[in-house]
């Protein structure tokens, strides 16, 4: 971090400006159906279409962002140094954007498969504290919302360690971004393989450095810190699954 303070500050600020920009777009897009008498509800199809639409379009525009952020940071924590502006790179590269958005393509369709049922799960849970408060509420009202926040969690945090083994995919691009897409998440999870408790170890130290951005501005600071203590644990990982590969070549030849 010595070396990219300033840069790793810079992407939060360009990172959080485009997720404001994003929802700001939404609330422009479905305040202006609202007032043109378009529709009068959320549930709408054409205001569930254009959401839909929204998202698809900030996907596109910031995929290839997100890969350029974790190569930069890759490159940091390998030793070096590279210039921040490197992180647009792939918009300037109609090939690279494919395989980006491909790999991300992806990674999103088997991580997709996994969360509809933590999502009809949650869905549920929604739905009764809907319905307790439309019988009254109260304490039964209170107790089902606490009980809906604890339970999210959960599925955050099962969703997430259940596709750790994913976690190494974006970086072994970044090392070799002309191979092919399945290629890199079969690698992905190989060398994953058997690292969930160490994970589990860096999300758990990361959680308890983040606890102060309550504060709201030591985010600017903390956040950046442990996205580069995610990314060294990443390539630690990456590495030692790249001498181990070495080895078994090695004994192979002897």
């Amino acid at each position: 971090m010595k070396r990219c303070w300033g840069e790793n500050c810079a992407l939060f600020f360009i990172s959080m400006g485009g997720i404001t920009a994003a929802l700001f777009a939404g609330y422009l897009v479905m305040n202006f159906l609202v007032t043109t008498g378009v529709t009068d509800s959320m549930q709408n199809p054409i205001v569930i279409a254009i959401a839909a639409a929204l998202v698809i379009v900030m996907w596109v525009i910031a995929v290839p962002y997100k890969y350029g952020v974790r190569w930069y940071r890759l490159q940091q924590a390998r030793g070096h140094s590279v210039h921040a502006k490197s992180v647009f790179s792939c918009y300037f590269s109609a090939k690279r954007m494919l395989q980006v958005y491909k790999l991300s393509a992806m990674l999103l369709l088997r991580k997709g498969i996994l969360l509809i049922p933590f999502a009809l799960l949650l869905g549920a849970s929604i739905y009764l504290i809907i319905r307790f408060n439309d019988i009254g509420g109260g304490m039964v009202y209170n107790i089902a919302v606490v009980i809906l926040l604890m339970l999210s969690v959960m599925i955050y945090i099962a969703y997430t360690l259940i596709n750790v083994k994913y976690s190494a995919a974006p970086y072994l691009f970044a090392l070799g971004h002309d191979r092919p897409a399945g290629e890199i998440i079969k690698e992905s999870i190989r060398f994953m393989r058997g690292k969930r408790g160490y994970m589990i170890e860096i999300f758990s130290k990361c959680a308890v450095m983040l606890i102060p951005c309550i504060l709201v501005f030591p985010m600017v600071f903390l956040v950046p810190k442990t996205m580069m203590i995610y990314t060294a644990a990443i390539n630690e990982i990456i590495e030692n699954g790249f001498a181990e590969d070495r080895l078994v070549d090695m004994e192979r030849r002897d």
